[in-house]
């Protein structure tokens, strides 16, 4: 899967340390023939099973960010929401199956996760 992500995409896929697994952008004007449109990196601590799912929603934020409609939308729950169904749709395209009842599953548990944050932000 991160081959097809690195010569389909061309989003270089880097070991994470940092405890979150993120999609960050190369900034346009440092883009050139040979630099990727952007990292992904995957938190070295999850199974195997998270780092797919990490790596299917990270893609799901490169496809965002490349829709000039939704590029920069802040609306986190939407763009979370969306980012997990554009990953897994475009892995399913490419022919990569993924248990649809657990990934589900792990997209509710990570939703509920933001939901629970922004929550706690508004309170403090």
């Amino acid at each position: 899967m991160i081959d097809i992500v690195e010569s389909d995409l061309w989003i270089s896929v880097e070991d994470g340390y940092s405890g979150n697994s993120y999609w960050i952008a190369t900034p346009e004007d440092e883009i050139d023939d040979w630099s990727p449109v952007g990292i992904i990196e995957i938190n070295t601590k999850e199974d195997t099973f998270n780092k797919i799912l990490s790596l299917i929603h990270e893609v799901g934020h490169y496809f965002l960010d490349q829709d000039e409609h939704f590029k920069g939308t802040n609306h986190q729950m939407f763009v979370e929401s969306l980012a997990w169904y554009l990953g897994y749709k475009y892995f399913h395209r490419m022919g990569y199956s993924v248990d649809i009842e657990e990934y589900k599953k792990e997209t509710h548990k990570c939703l509920s996760e933001y939901v629970r944050s922004l929550n706690e932000k508004d309170n403090n």
